[in-house]
């Protein structure tokens, strides 16, 4: 199936069709949302960031791997291509992301990472996809990026250090790589399940062993269930479920219109951060989510 056809089936799909898509988007960024709150958590207290990537795809690979073999995802997705989606959302993400959050707030995730994928989820859509936008939804697009910007005015700006600029550029490292795996696999036309599974299985079978030779990992039983609540939370809940509502998303609402839902990540986060670790959304960050929320309203639109 050519790109063309994709587009004309976004454009054509039945009201029902498309509020499916909306809602898997919406749960999707709820997941999100709370996971860089966990993540935060995790690389700040008790694990390393390739211990956070490691525990992720232990529990996501051995809980897909049966699926893998048993539906033979390897006939229908390359090993090329399956190494190319599981570094742009699977083990390579998470790692440059979990680092990231290492050195910044959990809530520059959702300005940083999400607006360099949000951007060049569009841009990859435009150009490899035939995804058109017109004007009103561009004009949601710069609400989105204005609501972002005010998210974490403050936090970007007044309180900036070179720490702090070290965490972002690795966060717009990880936008990077998550618009890749959304333009990627809305190209090659990918089913979600599959593309899940791929994404886990093979960061099982290539990355985490490499993490375990080469990276600071020191799983012990003494700190079994924060590796559990680690696992369920990163491997179940985020990279098993989280991937595959967001790429229900993409198939039916496209890669530009699909990645809009991730701009609800950061009034997740923020919610998150409050009822968790207790952070208090300044007055900036509370318009920035409204704008936000309604930039993807908008963009929504025809």
């Amino acid at each position: 199936m050519t790109s063309k056809t994709n587009t004309q089936f976004e454009l054509d799909a039945p009201s029902g069709q498309l509020i499916v898509g909306a809602l898997a988007g919406f749960l999707a960024a709820v997941i999100w949302g709370l996971w860089p709150v966990l993540t935060r958590f995790g690389v700040t207290s008790n694990f390393s960031a390739p211990e956070i990537v490691a525990v992720r795809f232990i529990f996501a690979g051995l809980l897909l791997l049966p699926y893998y073999i048993r539906k033979r995802v390897w006939q229908r997705i390359a090993p090329v291509k399956s190494f190319v989606i599981a570094s742009g959302a699977g083990a390579i993400y998470v790692y440059v992301s979990a680092l990231g959050l290492k050195f910044v707030p959990a809530g520059h995730l959702g300005v940083v990472e999400t607006g360099t994928m949000l951007v060049l989820s569009a841009l990859g859509g435009y150009l490899f996809l035939n995804e058109k936008k017109n004007v009103v939804q561009v004009a949601g697009y710069a609400v989105i990026f204005g609501g972002l910007a005010l998210v974490n005015w403050q936090s970007l700006t007044v309180e900036a250090t070179t720490e702090t600029l070290r965490g972002d550029l690795l966060l717009v490292l990880g936008g990077v790589l998550w618009a890749s795996y959304t333009v990627l696999s809305k190209k090659w036309n990918l089913a979600s399940w599959d593309a899940v599974a791929a994404v886990s299985v093979w960061s099982l079978l290539i990355w985490v062993p490499l993490i375990f030779v080469f990276g600071d990992v020191h799983l012990t039983w003494d700190n079994a269930g924060a590796w559990l609540i680690q696992g369920v939370g990163q491997g179940v809940i985020t990279a098993v479920l989280g991937l595959w509502l967001y790429s229900v998303a993409v198939q039916i609402l496209g890669a530009s219109r699909g990645s809009l839902f991730g701009a609800l990540v950061p009034a997740f986060a923020m919610i998150g951060g409050l009822l968790f670790l207790f952070e208090v959304p300044t007055s900036f960050e509370l318009v920035g989510v409204c704008l936000t929320t309604l930039g993807i309203l908008v963009s929504l639109r025809r």
